[in-house]
């Protein structure tokens, strides 16, 4: 009997496992029963599968007959049919509501990304929170994705970049962005450095001011809108753990500069070029074994000399001093997330710590964060409360500076490399004799500044409360902070090394606390009457920021350990000073949206601000902005192509203001001075009782205690008013092939007017009357373009290509007189026309290779010195026979005339392979190394392009 049953199981049930068919069908829409192309079909479990073609069809061979099959399509609800041994299998998806109506924020609300008409990016968030993890900022992981915005990386550890611009250049003042999180506005870019990455989940770039317009003062130079995520609905609990480990190296990056022997022999012929014996210039570091003959030198040996200055204590080196101040860095990062819920509230925890080990010795970055957001629904889910919250706090360790205040990554490079590291005795080595410059050790100026610290604590984040009036009208409330606190401490200990000095020694602090509190209430309503759709906003927001400074300075510490230097231990003169300004802003503001049959699109805003900064005379500025848009492929003539499967035209206008010049620029200013003491100068302690500065002796005793005074420092402006931005931007998005290829245009033009500047004033005037004045002018026209293409195969393969470029031009029109002169250019060949980044200069035209050619060519002026074989040949612009100021021209640009990136995604069943690049063409820019590499210095170091001169 068991035989019998052994031999049933091996011929019968193979043979019910391995029932496969081909299985065929069409895949509709159920509303309107209309094919639908480009559907996935796949076997569920599995990566096998296909698409419909251009009439809903689809094909699988080889399916079991207990398989299930999963339908899918941009729009539509994802539907699972099992195929019961079917060999036909017609489905009919419904229209997903949720994902039709696919939602972004734009300011205040969400709006369908289909209705969409201003230029907004809604960044693809899963490539971003792999790439950020390895720095921490998920502003950087942001850069060649989205066209038009353009960044430009500092380098230091804190992950914080240098410079932000959507679309280029706005103003000549201020141009960063405005960021929105979660609803609360902030202008430091440190609050969205310091988000986890994984709690992000969306960002919106708002690029054009008819998109940004609805949030007025602040948003002429774009908006960048995140939302974090919350907690989970229902009874669950997820915890999810991310660790990442990266590398950081400066190695490809360092320059090539000479060792001890090259440097010897550079200057042996940079010495008899001009005639110099260079036995007299730097004997004490060099031997010279030459012929001594100028006419026809030959060298026939150089040698260093044993001894740095003579001192046998300081044996010469041949050191790299990249090599010995750089060591590799890491990054560790890690967070935890916590999220839970029920059925009326949520609740995400999220912590997390990223230690950056720096690529500079004796530098670090630690940084812990921790965020918690958490809703709760009441009555009926008719009132919403909720909270946002982010916390960080940081301590950094960043690149210190010598004696004369030359940052340490500079004199690692030009630092001479006879110089050892370390002395006969152990101890940090240092120049001495001729023949050197007054710069120290840089390692020695890290390991001095080891204690020097920022710590830097924020809080960010809101409480608010929606109400659902009606089904369609909401209330939303929200009170919203931004706290910041910073303290910087730098300690400066005595210095000996070599000849450079520094006899006393010195504590700073440096503490500042921002806090910015915004409190909003808005009014959605959003109303469907047939085949109309509109969608209202109303709001006003107030604003009020207040910002405190204390600085504080010591000298002369008896003991030079880290725990003795604090304000009261110093024995020498102290200084303080501090300042506490406020501003506040109060605004009402409006939008309304409009859209007929899905094809007609309209949204119009207006923006009413009121700033302290500005008199009473111009406290307010209006801002309005339009916008028009018309989905062509909804028409019934394109309705049904089976090419085109999206075209959208938009157009728009919009202004927006900037208050960004301080809170005191309206203001006439003094200032109390009592001048400088002789201990400022010299040191001592009883010298803090001798006044030598500007304080005027009005008893005219001229001796003992002066008394204080009060000097102007900045005259008064009440008319001074708002800068306006005014930009139109039109743009057209399209798609192709069920959108496997879809990409936009954009173009737009801006000018902003009424800028506001601080001219400089001339000495003979007077002081205290220089002050914030309105009246420049720039304008800028530019591009972007997106383009991408995505496909999955029946074999299981995917790809998907997504490119972005963007271009844009500045140029200031207009400057008044009293402006110009703090800036390039004169009176012939003005700024006007050109960038606020362009390059002012002499133009070149190689080197002089004869004495006839010499005698041939306009001197005077820069050429004066240089007119000889090898020198620099100076080009005479305006043709007048000589060199001089007159010859300078505009260059080039430090931004530049394009951005790209481009991302590769390959995919196969479960494999997948993804590769991301960005550049930037058509900038010049200032690179000191050419200087080095092309001219011997005398005193420090030089590249190795010296030695083909």
């Amino acid at each position: 009997m068991k035989l019998k049953l052994l031999l049933f199981l091996m011929v019968f049930v193979p043979i019910g496992l391995s029932a496969q068919g081909r299985i065929t069908g069409t895949v509709t829409s159920s509303d309107d029963g209309t094919p639908l192309p480009g559907t996935s079909v796949i076997i569920k479990g599995t990566t096998i599968g296909t698409t419909t073609d251009f009439d809903g069809n689809y094909e699988l061979n080889n399916v079991a007959d207990d398989a299930t099959l999963v339908f899918s399509y941009i729009g539509f609800t994802t539907q699972e049919v099992p195929v019961n041994g079917q060999s036909l299998i017609n489905v009919a998806l419904k229209e997903d509501a949720q994902q039709l109506d696919e939602v972004v924020l734009t300011g205040y609300s969400t709006e369908r990304k289909v209705d969409l008409t201003g230029a907004v990016t809604v960044v693809d968030i899963a490539p971003i929170e792999g790439q950020s993890l390895s720095s921490g900022n998920a502003m950087q992981a942001l850069q060649g994705r989205v066209g038009g915005l353009f960044i430009e990386k500092s380098g230091d550890p804190t992950g914080l970049n240098s410079r932000i611009l959507i679309r280029g250049l706005t103003t000549l003042g201020n141009n960063d962005p405005l960021y929105i999180i979660d609803g609360v506005p902030t202008k430091r870019q440190e609050v969205f450095a310091s988000l986890n990455p994984a709690t992000i989940e969306s960002i919106q770039v708002l690029k054009d001011a008819s998109a940004s317009s609805i949030y007025g003062s602040r948003a002429a130079n774009g908006v960048i809108v995140v939302s974090t995520k919350g907690g989970l609905k229902g009874e669950r609990l997820t915890v999810s753990i991310n660790s990442n480990l990266s590398v950081q190296s400066e190695r490809k990056q360092r320059y090539d500069m000479l060792s001890s022997q090259q440097r010897g022999e550079a200057l042996w012929r940079a010495s008899v070029n001009d005639g110099a014996d260079p036995n007299a210039g730097y004997g004490e570091i060099y031997n010279f074994d030459w012929n001594n003959d100028f006419n026809n030198p030959i060298l026939n040996s150089v040698t260093v000399q044993p001894f740095v200055g003579g001192d046998p204590n300081v044996p010469s080196g041949n050191t790299n001093w990249q090599d010995e101040v750089y060591e590799t860095g890491y990054v560790f990062n890690n967070e935890v997330t916590v999220t839970t819920g029920s059925e009326k509230s949520s609740l995400l925890i999220n912590l997390g710590y990223l230690k950056n080990t720096g690529m500079l010795k004796f530098t670090g970055y630690d940084r812990y964060t921790g965020k918690i957001n958490g809703t709760t629904n009441l009555f009926n889910d008719r009132l919403k409360f909720g909270v946002n919250t982010q916390i960080s706090t940081s301590n950094e360790t960043l690149v210190a500076s010598d004696v004369g205040g030359a940052p340490t990554t500079g004199l690692s490079i030009t630092l001479a490399p006879t110089i050892p590291v370390y002395d006969a005795n152990g101890e940090f080595a240092g120049p001495l004799g001729a023949g050197y410059s007054d710069r120290n050790n840089p390692l020695l100026m890290q390991y001095l500044n080891r204690w020097d610290n920022a710590i830097k604590n924020n809080f960010f984040g809101n409480v608010f409360a929606e109400l659902s009036i009606l089904d369609n009208l909401k209330f939303r409330s929200s009170l919203g902070i931004d706290f910041s606190d910073f303290k910087r401490k730098n300690i400066e200990p005595k210095v000996f090394n070599g000849f450079v000095t520094r006899s006393n020694n010195r504590l700073i602090f440096d503490t500042n606390k921002l806090r910015t509190l915004t409190f909003s209430n808005t009014l959605n309503y959003n109303l469907e009457v047939g085949k109309h759709r509109f969608g209202a906003l109303l709001g006003i927001e107030s604003i009020r920021e207040d910002f405190d400074t204390i600085f504080a300075q010591a000298d002369d510490f008896a003991v030079e350990q880290e725990s003795y230097f604090v304000l009261s231990a110093a024995t020498g003169a102290r200084t303080n000073n501090g300042i506490s300004t406020q501003y506040s802003l109060a605004s009402q503001f409006g939008k309304l949206n409009y859209s007929f049959d899905d094809k007609y699109l309209a949204s119009f805003t207006i923006r009413r601000d009121g700033s302290s900064r500005f008199g009473a005379n111009n406290r307010y500025g209006i801002f309005p902005a339009a916008t028009l848009g018309w989905r062509i492929s909804q028409e019934e003539f394109l309705k049904d192509s089976e090419i085109l499967s999206n075209l959208k035209l938009r157009a728009g206008y919009g202004e927006v203001g900037n208050q960004e010049i301080g809170n005191t620029a309206r203001f006439g200013l003094y200032e109390s001075r009592y001048g400088q003491n002789q201990a400022q100068l010299t040191g001592g302690f009883f010298e803090i009782y001798y006044n030598v500065g500007t304080a005027y002796d009005i008893n005219g005793n001229n001796t003992g205690t002066l008394p204080s005074g009060f000097v102007s420092t900045q005259a008064p402006n009440p008319n001074l008013k708002w800068e306006t931005t005014k930009e139109w931007n039109y743009g057209i998005d399209f798609g192709f092939l069920n959108n496997k290829i879809s990409g936009s245009f954009d173009y737009f033009t801006r000018e902003t007017t009424d800028i506001l500047t601080t001219p400089p004033i001339a000495s003979v005037i007077g002081e205290g009357q220089q002050r914030v004045l309105n009246g420049a002018a720039t304008a800028a026209r530019g591009w972007e373009f997106n383009l991408g293409y995505s496909n999955v195969w029946e074999s299981g393969f995917s790809l998907g290509v997504s490119t972005n470029f963007g271009a844009f031009k500045d140029e200031i029109t207009f400057l008044p007189e009293e402006v110009r002169a703090a800036f390039p250019g004169t009176a012939q060949n003005s700024i006007l026309g050109q960038s606020q980044t362009a390059i002012f200069g002499y133009r070149t035209d190689g080197l002089f290779q004869s004495q006839a050619d010499v005698d041939s060519h306009p001197t005077g002026g820069v050429q004066t010195g240089n007119a000889r074989p090898g020198g620099i040949k100076i080009v005479d612009i305006d043709n007048n026979g000589v060199i001089d100021s007159n010859d300078r021209d505009f260059i080039g640009n430090t931004l530049p005339d394009l951005e790209y990136g481009i991302r590769l995604d390959l995919g196969y069943k479960n494999f997948d392979f993804s590769v991301f690049g960005s550049g930037v063409a058509g900038r010049i820019g200032v690179d000191s190394y050419i200087f080095w590499n092309n001219f011997v210095q005398g005193r420090d170091n030089a590249g190795l392009g010296v030695l083909n001169a």
